[in-house]
């Protein structure tokens, strides 16, 4: 997906705000008189947070208006930090921003949503870390994409409740995810000889061809992982629950760890948890 620029929004309210925090942060206000900055106002999620020095933190959000961003949080660990219980993980919150030196300052959150019921569960957090871990490893900074985002505030919203099942949106989320960035499988022929599949040949997913291969095709040498007939309906969304309620491997995990070439410590913390 190509990059998309958004010019950060400026209003004379927001300056006064940012200037008023700054009085309060001296690490801020050296920051502020040493460059010229602007103000950028949007709704984010936040997906990840290291610690980048003894009081300040990186915090890695998807913004509504801007994509993923990298932002740092000035004194969000001296005791007493209002900012920290607003800028927890997976928080969606609104943001208010200043462009600094390398990255986004944060000047201000306020949390709107903390998903508390998502992060009552062990169950429900980890699977909530696998889709922010994927945004983490698989999504490119500052590229808006507002089905993106409109996928990961309602997938949030959907977990958080108490009737949820989490293996099953897992499911389904993943199906939905790799369709929204362009990586769902073709499961309509086979990837090697075109035949088109027919319900008993299902064959084997192959990572490399991105597809389903044929059982002839399979076993004549080409390579692949034998995939089952509820991998195979919920990539080719012909069903949309997996029909479990306790999590197992699956191949749609390995499809993830292969197109972003790394492991997903969230699919580890998801199977050791029930």
């Amino acid at each position: 997906m190509s990059p998309v620029r958004h010019a950060p929004f400026e209003g004379p309210l927001s300056r006064v705000r940012s200037e008023r925090q700054a009085l309060r942060s001296p690490a801020l206000a050296s920051e502020l008189t040493t460059i010229r900055y602007h103000i950028m106002q949007t709704k984010a999620i936040i997906i990840k947070k290291q610690n980048t020095s003894e009081y300040d933190q990186w915090v890695t959000c998807y913004t509504e208006e801007f994509g993923k961003l990298k932002t740092v949080a000035k004194s969000i660990l001296k005791s007493g930090s209002i900012q920290s219980l607003h800028l927890d993980i997976f928080n969606l919150a609104e943001f208010e921003l200043i462009n600094g030196r390398g990255m986004p300052i944060v000047t201000g959150a306020q949390m709107i949503n903390s998903f508390g019921g998502i992060k009552s569960s062990l169950v429900k957090t980890a699977v909530a870390y696998f889709f922010t871990e994927t945004l983490d490893k698989m999504v490119f900074e500052n590229e808006k994409d507002e089905e993106l985002w409109s996928f990961l505030a309602s997938f949030l919203g959907e977990l958080n409740k108490d009737d949820s099942c989490p293996v099953n949106l897992l499911r389904q989320g993943q199906s939905r995810l790799l369709d929204i960035l362009g990586y769902l499988p073709e499961t309509g022929s086979c990837q090697v000889c075109d035949d088109k599949l027919s319900d008993g040949d299902l064959g084997a997913f192959n990572y490399a061809l991105g597809g389903i291969v044929c059982k002839k095709c399979f076993l004549s040498g080409h390579g692949g992982i034998l995939i089952s007939r509820e991998d195979f309906n919920l990539i080719s969304g012909k069903n949309g629950k997996s029909g479990d309620e306790i999590y197992k491997k699956s191949v749609l995990d390995g499809i993830f760890e292969y197109i972003s070439g790394n492991k997903f410590s969230s699919l580890d913390f998801l199977s050791m948890v029930r």
